[in-house]
């Protein structure tokens, strides 16, 4: 490899060290007349020998921090999520900038100088401390009042053009009329252009558009080949190595995962020692999220609640009180199979301490459960604070009969679904969590449903818990 390179990566580990991981994970491999650096999907960073030589160490320290922080953030991954295999060229183009000047802003909030031609949010004119996906969107409303404003002194140059026009042409006429009186038929011979000198023109013409095609090739924007690599958008360059291979290696997804766990434990750790503020507030935040993800709270209480019917209610029963359709004539007794009816009961806590957008979420949750069962007839709400107030069989979230608006006792109601026959499979209790539990776990699977998130410890570990509104 590559000395000065060497020298580069070790610089650039020691201007941020939480990523030392990430950096001496990429394979270098050596491609003459690149004029760049870049890397691919498969952490392989292609270096050209000559712009090695030709730049500073402290720039070099600073390219291979870019490199880096586009594969250790997925910037190949979120394109494609974003604008899809096969992105138009204007918004591919928009990415890369928006993409770059992200990463440029987290290393300059690390202390580092961008080169003179690296694109950060000041030179595009954004704010500073926003993902790739916000500088896009930013980008793209830009752009599009760009062409708007186009459009718009487009059309007020061609009627001001319209209106010369006619001006003209009136006065024209006029001045033809007064020559009609003065001159021979013969005379106005001389007004037409020559044969001569419309060839020359049309002449022009065509050369001015030829050097005007040639302007813009050449002034156009870079090709995909002349910016990065693969990893910022997904877009493969015909002078990647391809998939890995034993003669052109490369990391495979899961050795990828693994680094990028590392590297995010590296920077919480890091954090937690230095200080909040000692990593750029962009990495952090990913290294946060790759840590601990967000979970959507509709599909894990719709995971919840399909688990619940479908580990308990089973295939289904056999039964004598009715005959089997199979049943032969004269022979023995069959029984007949019956398919149970999940059973799942509501409980919404309508106690004084529940807002009106608590019970909203209440209403939310009642239509993700009747989405997941498979016969809408399983399921029954329960609605009361300390006792039940209200309980109906549900098949529209409308239909529920909020009453009650007094004191908390969850486990009451609990207690009071278990006693109900058919018994339910699974209780889902919805509730702000200001509420006492059963001391002893019941038969039925429990899910609470928290509207408040600052009350799920006072939830028994034997209760699922899911958080309706975490953003609070």
């Amino acid at each position: 490899m590559n000395r000065k390179l060497s020298e580069a990566r070790l610089l650039a580990a020691k201007k941020m060290p939480y990523l030392t991981h990430a950096i001496m994970s990429l394979i270098p491999v050596e491609r003459p007349g690149l004029g760049t650096m870049a890397v691919d999907e498969y952490s392989r960073m292609y270096y050209d020998p000559a712009f090695i030589e030709s730049r500073e160490l402290k720039h070099l320290g600073f390219v291979v921090l870019h490199e880096t922080i586009h594969v250790w953030s997925r910037h190949g991954k979120r394109c494609e999520k974003l604008l899809g295999k096969q992105p138009a060229s204007d918004r591919l183009n928009i990415w890369r900038l928006a993409v770059d000047a992200a990463v440029n802003d987290v290393l300059e909030q690390s202390g580092l100088q961008c080169p003179d031609e690296g694109v950060t949010p000041a030179k595009l004119n954004l704010p500073r401390n926003h993902t790739a996906e916000e500088y896009f969107n930013l980008l793209m409303q830009r752009a599009a009042e760009e062409q708007k404003q186009k459009q718009e002194q487009s059309q007020g140059q061609g009627e001001g053009q319209e209106s010369d026009d006619q001006q003209q042409s009136e006065q024209q006429g006029d001045s033809n009329d007064a020559t009609d009186e003065k001159t021979e038929p013969g005379d106005l011979q001389g007004d037409k252009p020559q044969e001569g000198k419309v060839e020359q023109q049309e002449d022009s013409q065509e050369g001015e558009t030829e050097q005007q095609g040639q302007g813009d090739a050449q002034d156009g924007e870079p090709t995909a080949e002349e910016i990065g690599g693969s990893c910022a958008d997904d877009q493969p360059r015909p002078w990647e190595d391809g998939p890995p291979s034993e003669e052109h290696p490369g990391l495979q997804e899961h050795e990828q995962n693994l680094i990028e766990a590392a590297t995010a434990k590296a920077i919480e750790v890091y954090q937690e020692q230095r200080g909040c503020g000692s990593v750029p507030g962009g990495l952090a935040r990913q290294a946060s999220d790759k840590l601990h993800p967000k979970i959507d709270p509709a599909r894990e209480l719709l995971a919840k609640v399909k688990y619940a019917v479908g580990s308990t209610s089973g295939f289904g029963a056999f039964t004598y009180q009715r005959p089997n359709r199979r049943q032969p004539a004269g022979g023995a007794l069959l029984p007949a199979h019956v398919k149970p009816v999940p059973r799942v009961t509501v409980i919404i806590d309508t106690s004084g301490s529940m807002q009106q957008s608590d019970l909203q979420l209440a209403l939310g949750v009642i239509a993700n459960a009747l989405r997941s069962l498979p016969d809408p007839r399983g399921l029954r709400v329960l609605a009361g604070d300390t006792a039940v107030a209200s309980a109906k069989n549900v098949f529209r979230p409308e239909s529920v009969e909020l009453a009650g608006g007094g004191g908390t006792d969850m486990s009451a109601m609990i207690l009071a679904a278990c006693e109900e026959r058919p018994a339910p499979k699974a209780i889902l209790v919805i509730t702000d969590g200001y509420t006492g539990w059963p001391r002893k776990p019941v038969s039925p699977r429990v899910v609470a449903c928290l509207t408040r998130p600052n009350a799920a410890s006072s939830v028994p570990e034997w209760i699922d818990t899911v958080i309706l509104n975490p953003e609070e």
